[in-house]
């Protein structure tokens, strides 16, 4: 392969070469089903989700050849899903999936996987571009923080676990839920 062939530079409208249009399309068929099912679950609706996995496989796309020099491209292609996602979604009330107004995002993104989409942790960790202890880690760190929110908080994500009672009255406060997001 000559040396042209690695550029790393992208210009709108110049076409990917051809020594990573194989990989590239290989990774975004293998990603793509699930990709949309993440983010139709963080959007709420198909042609958002739609538009977001897009967005991310552009942006992936003109940064391929970076990405396959990088540690892992499973993880900088999440990271342009996660951020997508993040920008098309509020955490407004009645939304269906609230979960990332709750937790930071790789603990939302573990729960939303694993517990909503019922990949394996194996599967996750694939997904997210990470090891397979690192989810089991955010897993249990986020139901360690989500066991501190009320039962009707996140009432469908364990409904199994023994949740401590609350007093009636109003669930969360309007701004309880956002200053929790993203902690660190």
């Amino acid at each position: 392969m000559n040396a042209t062939a690695r550029q790393p530079a992208r210009r709108a409208g110049v076409p990917m070469p051809a020594a990573f249009s194989l990989e590239y399309t290989a990774f975004r068929e293998l990603h793509l089903d699930w990709y949309l099912r993440y983010a139709y679950v963080r959007t709420g609706e198909w042609t958002r989700a739609t538009h977001c996995v897009e967005a991310a496989f552009d942006a992936l796309r003109a940064g391929w050849a970076t990405a396959l020099r990088s540690a892992c491209p499973a993880a900088r292609a999440w990271q342009l899903l996660r951020d997508q996602t993040g920008e098309r979604t509020t955490c407004a009330e009645g939304h269906t999936w609230s979960i990332h107004c709750l937790l930071r995002d790789a603990q939302a993104d573990t729960i939303l996987l694993h517990h909503r989409l019922g990949l394996s942790v194996k599967q996750a960790a694939g997904l997210m571009g990470i090891d397979d202890h690192a989810v089991r880690a955010l897993l249990r760190s986020a139901e360690r923080t989500l066991d501190e929110f009320p039962a009707c908080v996140s009432p469908r994500l364990h409904a199994t676990q023994n949740r401590r009672t609350h007093q009636p009255g109003p669930c969360v406060r309007r701004g309880a839920i956002r200053t929790t997001r993203n902690r660190s």
